[in-house]
């Protein structure tokens, strides 16, 4: 098996967690779980490719094209996963390497993909509206940025905006 496909810089580690809002709550999997949902579905039921992005779809984890084909692709080389064509699809199954290391997670990918689903999602909808509205209030302060306004303010107020843009995006990294 692949050590570094678990465990490497790009897998994100699988003990993060986040939430993102798109068309209504979602949940975000803590990344690098999506390998082990993979798995998990596909120890269910061999599958292609575009029913795999439904069921994770379904569940609320996100997860298009551009995340799950790429990850079906290194679970097939690190051998947890085999592909067979099928016509025009290609059908994944689980290999006895795949449902082995499933197995050694077991509990922790069941608490991992549950125990979310009881999250309180009245108080994450809070925050959300939280987020939102301290938004709204920014643009207002923003707007008050006019002709009137000196230079120097203006420039400062931008520098500010660039700075807590790039510590909201180091918070997201640090999920």
């Amino acid at each position: 098996m692949n050590i570094g496909f678990w465990s490497g810089p790009r897998s994100g580690g699988w003990w993060h967690e986040g939430r993102q809002h798109r068309g209504g709550m979602r949940r975000r999997l803590r990344r690098g779980i999506l390998k082990f949902a993979l798995l998990k579905l596909l120890a269910e039921v061999p599958s292609h490719g575009y029913d795999l992005i439904r069921a994770v779809r379904e569940k609320g984890w996100g997860g298009g094209a551009g995340s799950i084909y790429p990850l079906l692709s290194a679970l097939e080389g690190a051998g947890l996963i085999a592909g067979r064509d099928e016509g025009d699809r290609r059908i994944y199954e689980i290999t006895e390497e795949g449902r082995r290391l499933l197995g050694e997670h077991a509990a922790e990918v069941e608490r991992l993909l549950h125990d979310r689903e009881t999250d309180d999602e009245e108080g994450i909808g809070e925050m959300a509206s939280q987020l939102r509205d301290s938004a709204g209030r920014l643009m207002q302060a923003i707007s008050q940025l006019g002709p009137s306004s000196k230079p120097e303010t203006i420039e400062r107020a931008r520098e500010f905006l660039d700075e807590a843009r790039k510590e909201i995006y180091r918070l997201l990294a640090d999920e």
